[in-house]
């Protein structure tokens, strides 16, 4: 053999092998207010795959900010946060929803694909964020405001759904992504979320079902979750394969945590049903209705629930920001707006800003629309705390056939954020300078897609 053919060879075997282009099963829809519309189809890895590799430059920002949420609210370090989810998540994901573990792989692989690591464990951390409070015996973070009518309650008697996320601004502000999914197994469906996420997080969703649903959280409970799955897989196989509320019920009572207690918010279109379904640790309340309204604020409307599961003592209190909204959401619920709720009313009511201990309209942490961050008193976090209102959506029954629905990025009432501005006058919390991002007064925008197409 030639010394020229040994080159040959040579080169032959070194050199770096052309890189297969990968079908992504999926594509970016549209950018637009602040949303980043994005529709996946296929098996489980597939999803996963085009999730990973489409929205890489999001999920890029995960690890940064999930190191930085354990240390501030769980007072431990990423690698030991990591070390926990990976021995107590990681395990049950695998054996419970196969599927769900191979879209996480897929979501991995996909950013690599488009060159951003991220790893497995995080992901599964990063999704397991909520669950955690519960693990390190933290207190968890109250959510939401949110309601939904129908029947006598709505203008057209139809199902009218509205709901505004109210988190610390690091994670807030991540979840922009409006997902259209299509697995090849179960419903369609289209939800709110965050990069890396694999089911909502704020749980706003829309299902070809046609079952819609949304929650808020129920604050200080006082039982410590136990070893069951957690409540992110139960939820997103729910919106996956449930097609009745006694679907929803059974699928989030079967092995639950109770790891994120919630008054879950659900309707059917398709029968012009609503139901409040609480579900905390041993307890639960179901409520369903033809005609009326039910409503979430952070305290658990089931007295049993909230007597026996809670330490709760805020839901008759308008000096706090759970009972102020409650008064509040009655009065606009079941007074001013009866029989006139409709989407243009939902969106006037997520924008609220009642102080009903107060008696006046003010931007502080009892409205619901809420601003933490603009509070001048402590309550259940330190004065101009960067927590607050972040989103806003609402829907009816026509736009929930369809799967579309309108959404506002940022605040209801439209009040922008400036990092800038707001370190300058709160200089005490200039360490979330490194993750905070501006979120200006972003217009309602009308998400809409035909999710059937591929």
């Amino acid at each position: 053999m030639t010394h020229t053919n040994k080159n040959k060879i040579h080169k032959n075997i070194t050199r770096k092998k052309p890189e297969i282009k990968k079908i992504i099963h999926g594509r970016i829809i549209k950018e637009e207010e602040g949303w980043i519309i994005t529709q996946i189809y296929g098996e489980p890895y597939e999803m996963g795959f085009a999730h990973g590799y489409l929205l890489r430059n999001e999920i890029k920002k995960i690890e940064k900010v999930l190191k930085f949420l354990v240390k501030k609210d769980l007072h431990i370090s990423l690698d030991k946060y990591l070390h926990k989810t990976r021995t107590l998540i990681t395990p049950k994901i695998k054996k419970y929803f196969p599927e769900y573990y191979l879209e996480l792989k897929g979501i991995a692989e996909g950013a690599k694909y488009g060159k951003v690591d991220i790893s497995f464990d995080v992901l599964v951390g990063w999704n397991s964020l909520l669950t955690m409070y519960d693990v390190f015996k933290k207190k968890k973070p109250e959510r939401c405001s949110a309601f939904i009518a129908c029947g006598n309650s709505t203008e057209k008697g139809d199902i009218v759904m509205g709901h505004n996320t109210h988190s610390d601004f690091a994670t807030g502000q991540m979840f922009n992504i409006i997902l259209y999914m299509t697995p090849c197994s179960g419903n369609s469906f289209v939800m709110q979320t965050a990069a890396g996420y694999i089911a909502s997080g704020t749980d706003w969703f829309l299902c070809s079902s046609g079952i819609i649903g949304c929650e808020t959280t129920i604050g200080n409970t006082n039982f410590v979750a136990k070893l069951g799955t957690p409540y992110f897989c139960r939820i997103r196989k729910a919106m996956q394969y449930g097609k009745t509320f006694d679907d929803y019920i059974r699928i989030m009572c079967e092995e639950n945590a109770g790891d994120y207690s919630c008054s879950w918010l659900l309707g059917n279109i398709k029968e012009n049903e609503i139901m409040l379904f609480e579900l905390g640790l041993y307890i639960k309340n179901i409520q369903r209705t033809h005609n009326g309204v039910y409503y979430g604020m952070n305290s658990a409307m089931s007295e049993t629930l909230r007597n026996e599961e809670t330490n709760d003592h805020d839901f008759h209190d308008i000096k706090t920001s759970s009972g102020s909204r409650n008064k509040r959401l009655n009065d606009l619920l079941n007074e001013k707006y009866k029989g006139k709720i409709n989407m243009e009313n939902a969106k006037k009511i997520l924008a609220d800003h009642y102080d009903e201990f107060l008696k006046k309209n003010i931007l502080n942490s009892k409205g619901i629309c809420k601003h933490v961050e603009l509070e001048t008193e402590k309550t259940t976090r330190p004065p101009h705390y960067p927590f607050g209102c972040t989103d806003s959506k609402v829907v009816n029954s026509e736009f929930a056939a369809k799967l579309s629905f309108w959404g506002k990025f940022g605040c209801g009432c439209g009040e922008p954020f400036i990092v800038k501005d707001y370190l300058e006058k709160h200089p005490e919390y200039k360490d979330w300078g490194k993750i905070l991002v501006d979120r200006p007064n972003n217009k309602w925008w009308k998400i809409e897609y035909d999710y059937l197409e591929k």
